[in-house]
């Protein structure tokens, strides 16, 4: 009951608000708050403190140097899910599975999948997309058109909706702005951008050797074109002087330490599709 009162809350909040636009920076902020809360009762979370703040340090690290950097209090938390994937709230809220950190062989790497959230929060596409949701009065659960993970089964508990999750994907469009503005997030934060590029490199390499599942599954539903936008990013990284770019960050040795830290752990809970 608790939840469904969460997702009401939200729910009343959007329908107060005819669009994105018209959603103050402090509904956003309380949104999110309460997405956030019902995230963190229904999936499963790495209670690793160190772990999580390391991701917390990089994350922010990125996101305070964005035009929104002192606007949102930003929070970042690992998702104890070895599947590849990562999604944002509104308000400032991010979370990336153990499988990105499990998957990334160094710091750029997952800084490029942070960067590439937080522009979707900086765009605010989260906020339009809840927005979209509440509209199209489809009976969709605001939190599974957000971050898919009703489809995922990833919350043993399940999160109780009505409907299908049409809203589950960004438009292409917001994608590409998320990728362009991820990758001048992690440029301007001193990381190497590249990392993005490789990492998504990475990730289509997997599943098209998997036939399309396995656990990069998520990640392509959620993030689609994957292969055009490697492209887009390669013509990024080819306007930065190559100068700049070998006084780029690649790694540091708190990102491996914390690597082999989850690598370490018990196996992540099974996903139940």
């Amino acid at each position: 009951m608790k939840n469904k009162i969460i997702l009401l809350s939200s729910a009343a909040l959007l329908s107060a608000c005819a669009s994105a636009g018209s959603v103050s920076t402090q509904d956003e902020v309380t949104i999110g708050a309460q997405e956030a809360q019902q995230v963190n009762a229904q999936l499963p979370m790495v209670n690793d403190a160190q772990v999580n703040n390391y991701v917390n340090t990089l994350g922010n690290r990125i996101a305070r140097l964005t035009s929104r950097g002192n606007e949102l209090n930003w929070q970042f938390q690992v998702v104890n899910s070895s599947d590849v994937n990562a999604f944002a709230l509104p308000g400032g809220y991010i979370y990336v599975n153990r499988g990105v950190i499990e998957r990334a062989d160094n710091m750029s790497e997952l800084a490029g999948v942070l960067g590439h959230e937080i522009q979707h929060v900086v765009k605010r596409h989260t906020v339009k997309q809840m927005a979209q949701a509440q509209n199209a009065n489809t009976g969709v659960g605001i939190l599974c058109a957000i971050t898919s993970v009703c489809n995922s089964g990833i919350a043993q508990a399940g999160i109780q909706v009505a409907g299908t999750a049409v809203f589950a994907k960004f438009s292409r469009e917001d994608e590409v702005q998320a990728d362009e503005g991820g990758f001048d997030n992690v440029l301007r934060a001193g990381i190497d951008p590249r990392g993005m590029y490789t990492f998504f490199q990475k990730l289509l390499a997997e599943e098209q050797s998997s036939g399309g599942g396995g656990a990069t599954a998520g990640w392509f539903a959620d993030h689609p074109g994957t292969q055009d936008r490697l492209a887009d990013i390669q013509k990024k990284i080819s306007q930065v002087p190559p100068s700049q770019l070998q006084g780029l960050q690649r790694d540091e040795s708190a990102f491996q330490t914390i690597k082999a830290r989850v690598m370490r752990m018990p196996p992540a809970p099974k996903t139940q599709q």
